[in-house]
């Protein structure tokens, strides 16, 4: 079956498509000149893409066929009047110059992430919102018990700021979702948004909570697994408890000591069960090990990982951003990733060998594959 990738770039969507054996590539670029920082596509297969804007703010552009982009009137925005995190506005607002942040204002000034479900399409953003369009994005609606979390006074953001980077929900359940919040945790709600809870029992937390990503199978949503700063994890209970996973990745030492495997991006292809990261040398580096590029899978629930590097350069200095690798989820799974000099590499056979179907592109920020 042909696949087609949506790969945000710093300026731009490349629209890759394949063949129905996915090994020949053909490639478009979209929204010239627009960050493109996420995207999704609804049940009924409209795609959404989210872009940035450092004038305007983000806006949303949707397409029925991946050729013609039309700008949705709407986007994600917070209430008038609404104070946003003074830390989160120090490091958003350090590139401020039409001084959108002059009166502390809590903006909206990234979209991180798209997820359908349930009949919706929830947006997360930073200053860590989150929010759903259940009208194909006429009109966008706060889910106020996050927005407003009594707790919210304490989140913490990272280097990027105060973002929610990550939304799973449940397929069974439509009260049950979660939502990970750089840098401030994982946090879990069994009402239909009314109220979060932060669900990181096991995970280092010595300097503070810092998911970076976090995925699990939708048939199977009691296990997680999760890339933070501070290691890998899986929970097999919804992410009330985690443990640690990280039999065979390459480890490091963190600028505060701590010894763990980190990394962003992590991926599931649900009819392997199998798991896929992309580990990097520290948070003080923030490259490939040695130099060599590699994506480490696991068959077994995390217990173990191996590295899958077979056509990947040995010469490569590039990492590898949270939302920048994905899985198509066809039999055998199509594995997808894009580095930050802007190169996409792909995987037919479930990450045992990779092939370089599109380079020189600019800094690749999330890739997401769709089975056409």
């Amino acid at each position: 079956m042909p696949v087609s990738l949506i790969v945000g770039t710093k300026k731009g969507a490349a629209i890759l498509t394949s063949d129905k054996n996915r090994r020949n590539w053909s490639s478009d670029f979209a929204l010239k000149g627009w960050p493109v920082t996420a995207s999704a596509r609804d049940e009924g297969g409209r795609y959404y893409a989210a872009v940035a804007n450092d004038v305007f703010g983000p806006a949303i552009f949707v397409s029925d066929d991946l050729k013609e982009w039309k700008q949705l009137e709407t986007a994600p925005r917070f209430n008038p009047g609404d104070k946003g995190n003074e830390q989160h506005i120090r490091i958003a607002g350090a590139a401020d110059f039409m001084g959108r942040y002059k009166d502390s204002p809590r903006l909206v000034d990234q979209i991180w992430t798209l997820h359908a479900a349930h009949g919706a399409v929830y947006a997360g953003t930073s200053e860590a919102g989150l929010f759903a369009t259940r009208d194909r994005g006429k009109s966008w609606e706060p889910v106020s018990g996050f927005n407003d979390h009594p707790n919210r006074d304490k989140w913490e953001p990272g280097f990027g700021g105060l973002c929610a980077h990550t939304i799973l929900s449940d397929p069974k359940n439509p009260n049950r979702m979660w939502v990970g919040v750089s840098s401030s945790g994982f946090f879990r709600t069994d009402d239909g948004g009314k109220t979060w809870n932060e669900k990181s029992k096991g995970v280092n937390q010595d300097v503070g909570i810092c998911v970076h990503h976090v995925t699990h199978d939708p048939a199977n949503p009691d296990v997680l697994f999760r890339q933070d700063h501070r290691g890998v994890y899986r929970s097999d209970d919804a992410g009330d408890t985690w443990i640690v996973t990280e039999n065979g990745l390459p480890g490091g030492e963190l600028s505060d000591g701590h010894k763990c495997s980190f990394g962003f991006a992590i991926a599931m292809d649900r009819k392997s069960s199998s798991v896929f990261i992309a580990p990097l040398e520290g948070d003080n580096f923030r490259l490939p090990h040695n130099g060599q590029l590699a994506i480490y899978k696991s068959n077994d629930k995390g217990a173990n990982w191996q590295p899958r590097k077979s056509g990947l350069p040995s010469n490569c200095y590039s990492g590898v951003l949270r939302g920048a690798m994905t899985t198509d989820q066809l039999d055998p799974g199509g594995i997808y990733f894009g580095t930050s000099s802007g190169t996409i590499y792909a995987s037919t056979d479930v990450g045992e060998s990779w092939i370089e179907v599109a380079s020189e592109l600019p800094r690749i920020m999330s890739v997401e594959a769709y089975a056409t």
